[in-house]
């Protein structure tokens, strides 16, 4: 009686407005509102405020001003776009409440007590507040509960560890260096305040725009709520309804901005160890993978080429002559990426130091007293990357690694991390003149290091694109960075993580990303090293790394067989260069990932949720990947989606939905290409040039009644798209009655004009052709002539030879 009679009170209590219940208040009622022409802002008890502002019809975003906060205070460094148009709005006003209605979504605002719930326009509620919490405050942090469903999913939140779905788990955004780290660990190096909801399964994001330390619970320990909390500043953040995932990460992206094309040498392969010296070593390495026929296109430079770990020197034994080293490597075919640390050595006879101090650009605590913190130099200082001044200083030093030849900068130890793992939270950042402490700040210092290193590139190298490979990051990272996940494991486990974590990095707008293959800490096996370089070959970053001290992991080490396997599948990446450069560049305009979980295609089935088949992806829309996870693993079960499905090994066609058992050698990736798919192909080269070559091949599955596929080739060049140097080419088929039409269409031409072979290879085609028309002209049913055609019964394949043209060209098949 006693409980019942205190449960009755706190309802009353919540319902007469703003209250203090278990040292958390909560928003109360309404009392006023001010409409605006894209939204709304209301006035809550006790001076409270809540901001609605629509900035697109499917884009909201709600900020929660306590006494003593405004709108100027929002945290503007991730935000990529300032400006956004006005938004047609209808608005129902009520006793009880208040409905902005765009022709996406409807906002409901409950006035006693203040409620968010949105709706889509089919009446399908898809985030709501918790009725009797919804908003609350307890100190400085800040939180929102919303209501659960079962049907709830959750993913992204940026490299996070777990499931690919992030529900029954509490995730803290605060970057942090875990090396080791496993399944369960939490925080790591990224802090992505990001994620993608399902209900009813209609997709919806939410990006908490603030960067102290918060932490998101989804539905963990509990099963009322899913909620996410603030630990400082204002809670404000942005709702985007799909209702598809690539209408969410093009939303979100479209706010904190896209992956800007690569350099083409940087989807090669990248070959990294802590560390190679000294020089000789770095040749030996190089001429080998060439001796080998490897190809390879980047060489990494760890800690060791340093004079004392003191960042911008070079070793004065180890590598004397830097410029000549990279001379000699780009020789090669190979560019040059070094390791550089924030940290810089507190010695008042090294030049950076001396300058750092002398300006004023490295952290200090409140009385004004330079920070010192010790990692590999010893006690060392750190660049206040806060403010512009100091940013352009550190480039002004990071040029002298562009003038000896270095082509990337890796930035490691950027979250920041110090021995101890505790940087003090009371040193204070100059944040362009606000001066905020580190709890503010830690978890955007790895990205401003990331925005200080690409400024860096575009003043001192402004023709060239920037390659820059982060650890640590915030939401926005991608405009500037590639990201790889950290000190992993080499284990079977590990590489089944590697994979969860990039297609959550993938959902979170991180479109260049990869993992440490093989495995940074520990030695593989050699069945672990080859099936790790299957997955790296489809990864956006294809690198290997190990630890220092650690048994060697070139391709070559683990002998014969696994060297034969490595080999084919870094040619079979660099074969596949235009369509994964394709895929770069369909990320730059639309911010889609590139490696897609089967979700993203297939959002309807429900198998394709199943935590059995997470580790199953999609690269691009239409090639699947069923990896291999387990050690002496030769059948593997497999989940086909909807539609016809053919296996690139076997050669063999499967229909969908449903499971099958394949055969999973050790020198075979499982890959299916979708119905409707193709895959283009360049010769194989030992290293990636920015000429587009001639010739080019495509592969197609040509089941189903359409298919196609646009084909992106550039110069390399930074302005490439703004200067008209590119190439779109459209591919299409398109089956009717009895005839097979297959088209190529010129979009858009600002390269010179191709003319090598154009071979079409056309598999699973049932019978020999009567005849094929190009352009109205009969071909040859033979090879020999310049355009041309061959089938073979026993493969099914149909292979035609064009000439390259950029021209209309039109293929009937009968």
């Amino acid at each position: 009686m006693q409980k019942r009679l205190s449960r009755c009170f706190i309802f009353i209590l919540l319902l007469l407005g703003t209250t203090l219940l278990a040292n958390y208040q909560f928003l109360g009622d309404v009392e006023s509102y001010q409409l605006h022409p894209n939204g709304v802002r209301l006035e809550c008890q006790q001076g409270i405020q809540l901001d609605i502002r629509f900035l697109l019809p499917n884009l909201v975003r709600f900020t929660l001003l306590l006494p003593g906060q405004s709108l100027d205070d929002r945290l503007t460094t991730p935000l990529y776009r300032k400006q956004w148009p006005a938004v047609a709005l209808e608005v129902e006003e009520g006793k009880d409440r208040l409905v902005l209605l765009s022709s996406e979504v409807d906002v409901s605002i409950q006035f006693s007590p203040c409620r968010i719930t949105i709706l889509n326009k089919e009446g399908e509620v898809i985030l709501e507040d918790d009725p009797g919490m919804g908003w609350g405050w307890e100190g400085n942090e800040i939180r929102s509960w919303k209501t659960i469903r079962e049907d709830d999913r959750f993913f992204g939140l940026g490299e996070k560890t777990g499931d690919v779905n992030k529900r029954g788990r509490e995730w803290v955004m605060w970057t942090s260096d875990i090396p080791g780290y496993d399944n369960n660990t939490d925080p790591l190096y990224q802090a992505i305040p990001f994620f993608i909801g399902l209900r009813h399964k209609k997709a919806y994001g939410v990006y908490v725009n603030n960067s102290y330390r918060t932490v998101f619970n989804m539905s963990a320990g509990n099963l009322r709520y899913f909620s996410f909390s603030v630990d400082g500043g204002i809670m404000d953040y942005f709702f985007i309804y799909g209702p598809q995932f690539s209408k969410v990460v093009q939303t979100y992206t479209e706010i904190t901005g896209r992956t800007p094309m690569p350099p083409k040498w940087a989807l090669g392969y990248q070959q990294c160890r802590w560390s190679y010296f000294p020089d000789r070593e770095v040749l030996r390495v190089a001429r080998t993978f060439r001796e080998r026929n490897i190809p390879a296109d980047v060489i990494y430079l760890d800690i060791h080429y340093m004079d004392d770990y003191k960042v911008f020197t070079w070793h004065p034994t180890r590598f004397p002559d830097p410029a000549g080293l990279m001379q000699q490597l780009e020789q090669m075919g190979f560019k040059t990426v070094v390791i550089v640390d924030p940290g810089v050595k507190a010695d008042p006879n090294y030049a950076v130091a001396r300058e750092g101090l002398e300006n004023g650009y490295f952290l200090e605590y409140p009385d004004g007293q330079v920070y010192v913190g010790e990692v590999w130099p010893g006690p060392s200082y750190f660049p206040d990357f806060s403010y512009a001044e100091a940013r352009g200083w550190w480039g002004r030093w990071l040029n002298r690694l562009f003038q000896v030849g270095v082509k990337g900068i890796w930035n490691d130890m950027n979250e920041p991390a110090v021995w101890g793992k505790a940087f003090p939270l009371e040193v204070l950042f100059q944040d362009e003149g606000r001066w905020k402490n580190q709890k503010k700040m830690h978890n955007l210092y790895g990205y401003l290091m990331a925005q200080a290193t690409f400024d860096a590139f575009r003043r001192f190298r402004p023709r060239e694109r920037p390659f820059i490979l982060t650890r640590a990051g915030f939401a926005g990272i991608q405009r500037y960075a590639a990201v790889w996940t950290g000190d992993n494991v080499a284990s079977f486990e590990h590489l089944a993580l590697g994979i969860r974590m990039m297609l959550g990095m993938g959902l979170s707008g991180l479109t260049f990303i990869g993992t440490d293959v093989g495995g940074f800490i520990g030695t593989p096996s050699g069945e672990l090293f080859a099936r790790w370089m299957q997955i790296g070959a489809v990864s956006p970053l294809f690198r290997g790394h190990t630890h220092y001290g650690s048994v060697r992991q070139e391709p070559w080490i683990f002998g014969e067989e696994i060297e034969r396997i490595s080999r084919k599948f870094v040619r079979w990446r660099y074969r596949l260069f235009p369509y994964l450069y394709t895929l770069f560049w369909e990320a730059s305009e639309s911010g889609v990932p590139i490696l897609r979980p089967l979700f993203w295609e297939f959002q309807e089935d429900e198998q394709a949720y199943n935590p059995a088949y997470q580790h199953q992806f999609l690269v691009g829309s239409h090639l699947m990947i069923a990896p291999v996870l387990k050690e002496g693993q030769r059948i593997l079960k497999v989940y086909l989606p909807d539609g016809k499905w053919l296996e690139l090994n076997s050669l063999n066609v499967y229909e969908g939905p449903g499971t099958i058992f394949i055969e999973a050698p050790l020198d075979q990736l499982p890959t299916f290409l979708r119905e409707g798919g193709m895959l283009p192909y360049y010769p194989v080269r030992p290293y990636i040039v920015d000429q587009t070559p001639d010739s080019l091949q495509l592969s197609i599955y040509p089941a189903g009644r359409f298919g196609r596929f646009v084909l992106y080739e550039d110069d390399g060049s930074f302005r490439a798209g703004e200067d008209g140097n590119y190439r779109l080419t459209a591919f299409e088929f398109l089956r009717s009655g009895g005839k097979f039409q297959f088209n190529l269409e010129l979009i858009a031409s600002g390269l010179a004009e191709g003319k090598g072979p154009l071979i079409l290879t056309f598999y699973d085609w049932k019978k020999a052709p009567r005849k094929i028309r190009l352009n109205g002209r009969k071909l040859s049913s033979s090879r020999s002539a310049a355009n041309g055609y061959t089938y073979d019964p026993d493969t099914r394949k149909l292979i035609v030879w064009l000439e390259r043209r950029d021209r209309p060209q039109a293929l009937e098949i009968q």
